[in-house]
């Protein structure tokens, strides 16, 4: 059975399935039996747009960005998309799309390990046995943030610096705001009460991966 393509990918069919797989794997982050979820939907719609460009070529049809772009990398990293990453390779991934920002400006890859930022200045680096110990040093001080035990715990402690607090989660929210969006939320809440009763979505509830 194929596995999933991991970037950088050779050619324009990797890339076409890594974006119809990340697809595929987002529709069914719901238990079997659930509907398709409004939000399972929109996400859908933004990415679609993000695919590898129809040719010959790897680059996103939107962004006209090597393949992935950020958009497409950071949700199969908050997903937590099953493609067997790497810790180098996606921090090295990571720094050519910038989605660290100004942590990666300065990013340092090495054969066993990386560092980035200053202050605090964070270091990664594999041990003999197989894991990762994570440290920071600041003012001459240094500690422990982290021992993943092998490659698999390290990659999801690098998908964890890609996860953002986006408002309104986290947010302190303005008394005025959700008076402001009632009424178009309980509008499209009535539009996707129809729409996701239709059976191009309805045919896909008893899948899932719970």
């Amino acid at each position: 059975m194929p596995e999933i393509p991991v970037p950088p990918f050779t050619g324009h069919d990797d890339a076409r399935r890594f974006h119809q797989l990340l697809m595929l794997h987002l529709s069914q982050l719901k238990r079997p039996g659930e509907p398709v979820g409004v939000h399972q939907f929109l996400l859908g719609q933004v990415l679609a747009p993000h695919e590898p460009r129809g040719d010959a070529g790897t680059s996103c049809a939107e962004c006209e960005r090597p393949y992935p772009c950020r958009t497409v990398l950071r949700v199969a990293l908050v997903s937590r998309f099953g493609a067997d990453w790497s810790p180098l390779g996606l921090v090295r991934l990571l720094r050519d799309t910038r989605i660290w920002g100004a942590r990666f400006d300065e990013v340092e890859l090495g054969e066993e390990g990386f560092a980035w930022e200053f202050e605090p200045r964070f270091t990664a680096e594999r041990r003999p046995g197989g894991g990762w110990v994570v440290t920071s040093t600041e003012r001459g001080s240094s500690r422990v943030r982290a021992e993943p035990a092998d490659d698999r715990a390290m990659v999801e402690f690098i998908a964890d610096q890609v996860r953002e607090r986006p408002f309104p989660f986290g947010w302190r929210v303005p008394e005025e705001f959700p008076a402001m969006v009632a009424d178009g939320a309980r509008a499209a809440a009535g539009w996707w009460s129809e729409h996701g009763r239709l059976p191009y979505l309805s045919r896909h509830d008893e899948s899932g991966s719970w």
